[in-house]
């Protein structure tokens, strides 16, 4: 069942032959609209429509325009995105003799734009007997921004209806689909009805069903601390007045009360990530230093921390650290020097070389600091869907994990809902997987999608990230109309967590990228609802909500 596009049916005719047959051979798609487009729903709940797709009867995909650049939002791409696969029908005006076909897509890595992880062909000279006449499976590139042409070709075989079949988890941009063959059918045979599936069906999920324990990660409540954005060095500096709230629970006067987040995970902004900076040796080696950086980040939270632990009786009070591991883009091969070798990222092994770096230069920087207060747990993959156009993926996360286990750290994941690979994440490696519920970014998202998060993390044995962002506040406690949604929506964070059981499992928490926290910035609030998300999320925390 379609839930965004509007179909013709595909039925049973008697195919008609060209007046004028000919043998030559030309794109006999040109032109030809889409007839229907059927969509596989495995990724997609049944009470949201997939966004940005075009619909049917459009023809930008056989108009023959080629677009002059790789610049996919303009006007010439095709646009697909999300639900997990599409079985795109074209119905020629007459018999026709096919034998090839070429696909133009486009790949940015960025901005999860991807080719299909496979591409097939169907066709059928009567609208019942379908045979699959070409199929690619492995359509894997090395790099990450460009223009990617596919080239099949197979039997001449008649048809009259031709189906496309890709697969459309991430964004998927298809600039031009040409269909090669003749209207002088003699000499091509019949399609074959074969039982072959449509759609990929790719690894079966391991299925836990039950919540993670809470004591996985060592750390309970996991906060996200963003420490890094060189667009403005000042916002990537935490500070101890910003961690105190975080570090502590606080009264409406300030006083310390009781220990509130205990594990910090260390990452920078995301625009540092797509960065060319980002994606070099010298980038990499300013994001470690800033984390180290003396008074502030981990200097500053260690300093809290035994500030916290002194006021509770505590002295010895230690909270959680976890580092980063930054992504080796392929589409920047020239990474630069790490230890006096020049890394160029064409093997997978150059990119192993860089991802050992990172983690040893982190553990080494750390153990130098001297961090009385806090305690190194473990390490983070820093993207949050699996990326199916890179073929080294999966063995670099394995090594990650493995390299970072082999002393005693935990690796974890924290994908976005339903991302590419949520369902296998045990099979890479990974300790624990968090599932972003995506809830609090959309307003238009049902409050359903936080029991969809909760019912597919605990068959996944998942945990749940609460999120947050926007909380404006004025000078007399008064919030704007966004702000009072993403409280409300917050909330509902708290108590699906509280009514579906992830409040009793390991928890982390995304309040926004900038220094603080939109979520213990409350603590302080005139805003009585504010205040009240301050106090919630601590009694949250603590499992007694």
């Amino acid at each position: 069942m379609s839930l965004y596009y509007t179909n013709k049916p595909i039925e049973k005719i008697e195919p008609k032959i060209a007046e004028h047959p000919s043998n030559e051979r030309v794109n006999v798609l040109r032109g030809v609209p889409i007839h229907a487009i059927e969509e596989k729903t495995f990724f997609a709940n049944k009470g949201e429509k997939p966004k940005k797709n075009y619909d049917t009867d459009s023809t930008l995909l056989t108009d023959g325009e080629y677009s002059p650049d790789r610049h996919y939002p303009n006007k010439e791409w095709f646009h697909l995105h999300g639900g997990g696969g599409r079985v795109i029908t074209f119905k020629l005006p007459h018999l026709c003799a096919i034998d090839g076909f070429l696909l133009s897509t486009c790949r940015d890595d960025v901005v999860a734009v991807r080719s299909p992880r496979y591409i097939k062909l169907r066709a059928s000279a009567d609208g019942e007997v379908f045979e699959t006449v070409y199929e690619n499976n492995d359509t894997r590139t090395d790099r990450d921004l460009r223009i990617i042409k596919f080239e099949g070709s197979f039997d001449k075989v008649k048809a009259v209806y031709v189906q496309l079949v890709v697969d459309a988890i991430h964004h998927v941009y298809i600039d031009e689909f040409e269909l090669f063959g003749c209207t002088d059918v003699s000499g091509a045979r019949s399609p074959i009805g074969d039982d072959k599936p449509i759609f990929n069906e790719f690894p079966s999920p391991i299925e836990v069903n039950a919540f993670p324990p809470d004591d996985v990660m060592g750390a309970n409540n996991i906060t996200l601390t963003y420490n890094y954005r060189p667009i403005d060095e000042n916002k990537g500096l935490q500070t101890e007045e910003k961690y105190l709230p975080m570090v502590a629970y606080l009264d409406r006067d300030g006083n310390i009360v009781d220990t509130f987040m205990d594990g910090f995970l260390y990452l920078p902004d995301v625009s540092f990530d797509f960065s060319p900076r980002g994606q070099h040796a010298e980038g990499w080696q300013d994001y470690i230093d800033s984390v180290f950086v003396e008074g502030k980040n981990v200097s500053a939270l260690n300093s809290v921390a035994k500030k916290v632990g002194t006021a509770l009786g505590e002295p010895d009070y230690k909270v959680k650290v976890f580092f980063t591991i930054l992504y080796t883009f392929t589409g920047y091969d020239d990474f630069g020097y790490v230890n006096g070798e020049h890394l160029v990222f064409d093997n997978p092994e150059s990119r192993k070389k860089a991802i050992k770096w990172m983690i040893d230069s982190m553990i080494s920087r750390y153990e130098a600091g001297g961090y009385t207060n806090t305690e190194l747990k473990g390490f983070y993959w820093f993207e949050e869907s699996l990326n199916p156009t890179d073929r080294y993926e999966g063995e670099l996360i394995k090594f990650a994990c493995d390299y970072v286990q082999s002393m005693g750290y935990k690796c974890f994941w924290i994908p976005y809902f339903r991302a590419l690979g949520y369902e296998t994440w045990q099979r890479y490696g990974f300790d624990i997987a968090c599932m972003q519920p995506n809830y609090m970014f959309d307003h238009s998202i049902p409050k359903q999608r936080l029991y969809d998060t909760a019912a597919e993390a605990r068959r996944m044995g998942m945990c749940v990230e609460l999120e947050v962002w926007k909380i404006y506040e004025g000078e007399n406690g008064e919030l704007d109309a966004e702000s009072e949604e993403n409280v409300k929506r917050f909330i509902e964070y708290l108590e699906v967590g509280k009514e579906t059981g992830y409040m009793h499992t390991s928890k982390m928490y995304y309040h926004g990228s900038a220094p603080g926290s939109v979520i213990t910035n409350g603590w302080r609030s005139k805003n009585p609802k504010y205040r009240e998300m301050y106090d919630k999320t601590y009694l949250f925390a603590k499992k007694k909500l």
